[in-house]
């Protein structure tokens, strides 16, 4: 089963539009120990240990399915996982070389802040496809 407490999102800036701060909330109402952290600039040596799976969100990076999605996060078993946005420039090109994983969340491209929230709805799809909760229809 997939545990939010295990997951981190790590984005740079402030979510300035309401309606996306008002999803973000719902999201966070439904998994209250989904951390997210936002930043003024990312410190990757804080990040980086033994335990610790980075993921860069990023345009270029791998596409999956929601339920391989799922299935990816599960396999990190007790890892923590944290998730990295950056903000309208990006992510530099050193972070993500020395990350685990760079992910697309769609071949389009996506203001940040919406990037946000729409991870936040795929890692809540996520934790509900292992729980076999109805939130999924396949």
């Amino acid at each position: 089963m997939l545990q939010s407490n295990r997951l981190t999102i790590y984005a740079i800036g402030k979510i300035k539009k309401l309606w996306i701060r008002d999803g973000i909330s719902q999201y966070k109402k439904r998994m209250p120990e989904l951390i997210i952290t936002e930043l003024k600039a990312f410190n990757f040596n804080n990040l980086r240990s033994n335990n610790n799976i980075i993921i860069c969100l990023s345009e270029e990076g791998k596409q999956f399915n929601s339920v391989e999605l799922c299935s990816l996060l599960l396999n990190f078993k007790n890892k923590k996982i944290n998730f990295l946005i950056g903000d309208t420039d990006g992510i530099s090109s050193d972070i993500k070389n020395n990350s685990d994983l760079i992910l697309s969340l769609s071949p389009l491209t996506f203001p940040h802040e919406l990037a946000r929230l729409i991870l936040i709805e795929q890692i809540y799809r996520a934790v509900s496809i292992s729980n076999n909760s109805p939130y999924h229809r396949s």
